[in-house]
């Protein structure tokens, strides 16, 4: 029998590969370790404007952004990680909060050569691109949060 999740999965990572994003592996600290999808050539600045695309509470990344990451990858530089305790990310660490996660966000965009970016929250994702907003202003370009 085909397991029907796995299958739609694996079609969403299909089409955030034909959108020229690639999995990645940024670690933040010792024991944090945030799953990325992003562009290829990334190792420095992005050539395009950058946007960081966070999922909300019941999915990942991919499976939330798949079809716009490929819409935007046009235009935009597209990151789309997983939320830590989500997906493919790690932390032997029990916080949970919106702020350490918007924490680890920018320090994960930091290390990727990112210092200016346009953060897309999705349900509780909107609450962490929000706090990367408010503590990080420097950084954002400007702010979407989608309900």
């Amino acid at each position: 029998m085909v397991n029907l999740a796995v299958a739609l999965r694996s079609s969403m990572c299909i089409i955030v590969k034909s959108a020229g994003l690639v999995p990645h592996t940024v670690e933040t600290e010792p024991g944090t370790k945030v799953k990325f999808w992003l562009p290829k050539n990334s190792g420095g600045k992005p050539e395009k404007p950058a946007v960081l695309l966070i999922h909300g509470f019941a999915g990942d990344g991919v499976m939330t952004w798949a079809f716009q990451a490929r819409s935007l990858s046009k235009r935009y530089s597209v990151y789309i990680p997983d939320l830590l305790f989500f997906g493919g990310s790690y932390i032997d660490k029990p916080d949970r909060s919106p702020e350490f996660q918007a924490e680890c966000m920018v320090k994960a965009m930091s290390i990727l050569g990112v210092d200016k970016f346009v953060p897309v929250g999705f349900s509780c994702g909107g609450v962490v691109a929000s706090k990367i907003a408010e503590l990080y202003g420097n950084m954002v370009k400007a702010l979407m949060v989608i309900e």
